[in-house]
């Protein structure tokens, strides 16, 4: 097992702490993560825990006893179409995370899901938007207030600071979208032949793996910190390692401290595919 340097990490209200790793025989990177969210099997399409339902129209927070509901607001004004279009990712997730006769309605300019027997906490995991993005890191450096380590956003084509929290907290300066997370053709946990526990493998498009390769191949003649790869999820970094090497076959593990949950969480929004806006829980 070739290793990668340390990247200290925090996803989106999901605090990781990751290291990186590379099986010599494939050139997989392996970005390693502690805690997460919860979840399914992430395969595009797979439905293998149950299916969610076509709403009609119409919130059912409240419709029975034993259905656990949520509504959800945009965090800016948004269509009718633009909420449709999340409602219908959300469905899918729902699919893929096994929330069997889920429902998602739109109404009143929001977007109420709800489910029997399911946590408050996996039905948020609906709505989070789950853009993942890789970039180069151009520098990096303590952060020297909280409020420097908000999620932060910006235009795809422009550089981006954002902060990777473990204990301490790391500001990252990083260059513009290298691979998209619309690049990413598949997302699949299972548990690690190696005993490391619940892992998320990500696997690229055509595109998406020689974007990949073109951007390690860069990244490998850079002194460090430009050598390393940051992976950032919903404007936080989540991993940082160091690249030594071309990576060309196309996938990416993400590995360590998940529950099964949190793993089948993470492939299923990855899987779907990023909500095109940001919600907020509502109430």
């Amino acid at each position: 097992m070739f290793r990668l340097g340390t990247g200290r990490a925090a996803g989106a209200g999901r605090a990781r702490r990751v290291r990186g790793a590379v099986a010599a025989g494939t050139a997989l990177l392996a970005l390693t993560a502690c805690g997460g969210s919860s979840g399914n099997d992430g395969r595009s399409g797979d439905g293998s825990g149950g299916s969610a339902s076509k709403a009609a129209g119409g919130a059912t927070a409240g419709s029975s006893a034993d259905r656990t509901s949520l509504t959800f607001r945009p965090a800016a004004g948004q269509s009718a179409a633009g909420l449709k279009s999340t409602a219908d990712l959300m469905r899918h997730r729902a699919t893929a995370m096994g929330l069997r006769d889920a429902r998602v309605d739109v109404a009143g300019g929001a977007i109420t899901v709800s489910a029997p027997g399911a946590s408050r906490e996996k039905l948020t995991g609906l709505g989070e938007q789950a853009r993942l993005d890789f970039r180069p890191v151009r520098t990096q450096a303590p952060a020297t207030a909280k409020a420097q380590c908000s999620a932060a956003e910006g235009p795809s084509a422009k550089p981006l600071t954002a902060c990777a929290t473990n204990g301490a907290d790391v500001r990252y300066t990083l260059g513009p979208v290298a691979v998209p997370g619309t690049d990413v053709s598949t997302a699949r946990s299972h548990l690690s032949k190696y005993g490391t526990g619940w892992v998320v493998d990500i696997t690229f498009t055509a595109a998406g793996t020689r974007r990949f390769a073109d951007l390690t191949a860069e990244l490998v003649t850079q002194a460090p910190p430009a050598n390393q790869l940051a992976m950032v999820l919903d404007g936080t970094v989540i991993s940082a390692p160091s690249v030594s090497q071309k990576l060309t076959d196309g996938r990416v593990q993400i590995s360590g401290d998940f529950t099964r949950a949190a793993a089948e969480e993470l492939a299923a929004q990855l899987s779907a595919g990023a909500l095109p806006m940001r919600l907020r829980v509502s109430g």
